[in-house]
């Protein structure tokens, strides 16, 4: 019940939907020792790891620097300048899309890891091109996997977000939809019966076929 209320107040705050279902998924983790989130942002309510409790030893890391807001410079995309085995976790949140070296990039991220440290982030799926500066891939639960695997991750765990087609679809128009609130929440909750409707004569979960957007958790 305290995470429908949550999701509703997320909802009522202009969080996209895949962000809502992300930060759902990330508070069910239990994530202390020192971490790095990767991909963080100037405004501080838009970074994971505010979301995640008793949160203290945490770096923020971006291809630009805040001294500000303590975000150092890291480039995923190149040979990091960060020590082996620095962090207990790494938070990647809607950024592997924008890597356009990934194999590279995961490479480096298990490096840093410390010896059964936990690698944690979301990637979307059906969601809107949006570059930062460069939007390059879309990745399947298949080929997450197979990713990790590659780069020599273990006890791999995949889940795909979100419910439904029309789910899916209001999460595409979310963006023009949040303009109207109020109508905005009750067109999502409409989406939401017909797509428990639906899911009556589909054998498959319908977020496996229509995710949003996924979420990973993988260990060193």
């Amino acid at each position: 019940m305290n995470n429908f209320f949550f999701f509703i107040k997320l909802l009522f705050l202009n969080y996209s939907l895949l962000r809502t279902f992300q930060i759902l998924e990330l508070k069910k983790l239990n994530v202390t020792g020192k971490t790095i989130e990767f991909g963080a942002s100037k405004k501080e309510n838009k970074n994971f790891s505010i979301h995640i409790k008793e949160m203290k030893k945490i770096e923020f890391s971006n291809i630009f620097t805040d001294k500000k807001l303590k975000i150092f410079y890291a480039d995923l995309t190149k040979k990091l300048k960060i020590p082996s085995g620095n962090y207990r976790y790494i938070l990647i949140f809607n950024v592997l899309e924008h890597l356009n070296n990934h194999n590279l990039s995961l490479k480096e991220m298990n490096r840093i890891l410390k010896k059964n440290g936990t690698l944690i982030g979301s990637t979307p799926f059906i969601y809107q091109i949006h570059g930062a500066p460069k939007d390059y891939l879309r990745f399947s639960k298949d080929y997450l996997f197979f990713i990790f695997k590659k780069n020599k991750f273990r006890n791999i765990k995949i889940k795909n977000l979100g419910y439904g087609p029309l789910v899916a679809c209001y999460s595409l128009l979310q963006a023009y939809l949040k303009y109207i609130p109020i109508i905005n929440q009750i067109i999502l909750f409409v989406c939401f019966i017909f797509d428990t409707i639906i899911q009556l004569f589909v054998k498959t979960k319908l977020k496996e076929i229509y995710p949003i957007g996924l979420f990973f958790e993988v260990k060193k």
